[in-house]
């Protein structure tokens, strides 16, 4: 191999990781938010909530599962854009098998939603009767949500 090829070689290399890396920087970044805390007093067997949202933005389908383990969880799930639509939202509670579709009135039914996080609370009984329980949904423009990591040489001695 000449010279000349080995440095068209190393360059197309660099060129390469410095693609690749701006890709995954990017991909890092968050659009918009669903911020979830349930404050349960009860609920009836071991229920769990499925998310999905359809990212407009990068294309792409991002499901979220949740476990509820206790009456009291704070979630997140986020969107690398910020137009989606949530296109599931079903509660399902185990070992019943019963469900609730549409779950807090969430799926978007066609509708995007733009530049607009979620802050869902919700309170009550959980159990497949929607009298028993109460879902808030707040509806707020937000720009970004930074994802922060320390920095090992930043560490106290």
């Amino acid at each position: 191999m000449t010279l000349k090829n080995t440095f068209c070689s190393v360059l197309l290399a660099l060129c390469f990781i410095s693609i690749n890396t701006q890709a995954q920087t990017e991909q890092d970044d968050f659009g918009q938010t669903l911020q979830i805390n349930t404050q349960l007093h009860s609920m009836l067997g071991h229920p769990s909530w499925l998310l999905v949202i359809r990212d407009l933005d990068h294309g792409q389908n991002i499901p979220y599962l949740y476990d509820f383990e206790s009456g009291n969880n704070f979630w997140l799930a986020f969107t690398y854009g910020h137009n989606y639509l949530i296109t599931a939202s079903t509660l399902t509670f185990n070992p019943y098998q019963n469900k609730v579709n549409n779950f807090c009135g969430l799926e978007s039914q066609g509708r995007i939603l733009r530049g607009l996080s979620l802050y869902i609370t919700l309170t009550g009984d959980l159990t497949p009767r929607s009298a028993t329980f109460n879902c808030r949904v707040l509806k707020t423009l937000d720009t970004n949500f930074t994802v922060v990591t320390p920095k090992e040489n930043n560490a106290p001695n």
